[in-house]
């Protein structure tokens, strides 16, 4: 009896780390971890070099490749992106896909509808079966409204001003490792354009939110108040009340309550995403 054997090279390109499957055909057989190769993170070039290089340590020819990559959101992106990888992989695979992340997360929970993606970035992204609308996004600098990042940012802004005497509450310093302004400015000075290792400062904020600290939580509401208009739109634009959630802010219980909270006033129903896995594969069956 003849038996087929296929494996597919599946691949999460995130802001904070590349996850990577191999999958059997019907589970996952070994995973991977590699450096981040969002292209909103660490730029078009790097990110086609992180990834071209990654399926390279293989050495072997996949059945398929499939790719959830960050970052892609402007078509004139996408296509520079995938003009220069798709090339560079056709000997890995006969067929390779490259998809915007946002959309894969969709993909494994639904054919359109909304979704938010939270980590070191995020977004609000809707699919009506046509038409593909994104709020939010649109990288640290100016966007990725309550984002692992921005959240971090918020914090190190607010610990400067303690430091400073700008606030006559203090009560934020004791919940960071900087013992005074000249540390904080150290790191600052080092590591502004790194956000991956400003987005690890909203874990701080999320502790002192445990301890119910009113600047904290100030900051997280404001912050989803926002956030959760985002997706009000989007789900309006899709007809849907329906929004899935995906992404390590929300392995934290008090972002995913403060979220549900503020979805929950705007008569949203918030539904955790199915493993991105599925979402990959369904890439592959087209």
């Amino acid at each position: 009896m003849f038996i087929s054997f296929v494996e597919y090279l599946l691949i999460d390109a995130g802001g904070t780390s590349t996850k990577v499957f191999v999958h059997d055909g019907e589970k996952i057989v070994r995973q991977y971890k590699y450096e981040p190769a969002s292209v909103d993170k660490v730029g078009p070039y790097k990110s086609v070099l992180r990834l071209s290089n990654i399926v390279s340590i293989f050495n072997k020819k996949f059945d398929r490749i499939a790719i959830s990559l960050a970052g892609i959101d402007s078509e004139v992106m996408a296509k520079e992106v995938k003009g220069q990888l798709y090339p560079r992989l056709s000997k890995y695979a006969d067929k390779v896909i490259i998809e915007h992340d946002a959309h894969v997360v969709l993909m494994s929970n639904a054919d359109k509808g909304c979704i938010t993606i939270a980590g070191t970035g995020s977004i609000v992204y809707g699919f009506d079966g046509s038409q593909r609308i994104i709020k939010g996004d649109r990288g640290w600098l100016v966007g990725d409204i309550c984002s692992g990042f921005w959240l971090g940012r918020e914090f190190l802004h607010e610990l400067l001003r303690e430091f400073q005497g700008l606030s006559n509450d203090r009560s934020l310093t004791q919940f960071s490792t900087f013992k005074t302004e000249e540390d904080l400015v150290r790191f600052l000075y080092k590591n502004s354009c790194n956000p991956a290792k400003i987005a690890q400062f909203s874990v701080n904020l999320l502790n002192a939110i445990r301890q119910n600290n009113i600047k904290a939580i100030r900051i997280l509401n404001n912050c989803m108040s926002e956030f959760s208009t985002l997706v009000q739109m989007v789900c309006k634009a899709v007809n849907s009340n329906v929004v899935y959630y995906f992404g390590g802010m929300y392995e934290s219980p008090v972002y995913v309550s403060f979220f549900k909270r503020e979805l929950e006033k705007k008569g949203i129903k918030s539904v955790k995403s199915r493993s991105v896995i599925n979402g990959l594969l369904r890439l592959l069956e087209l």
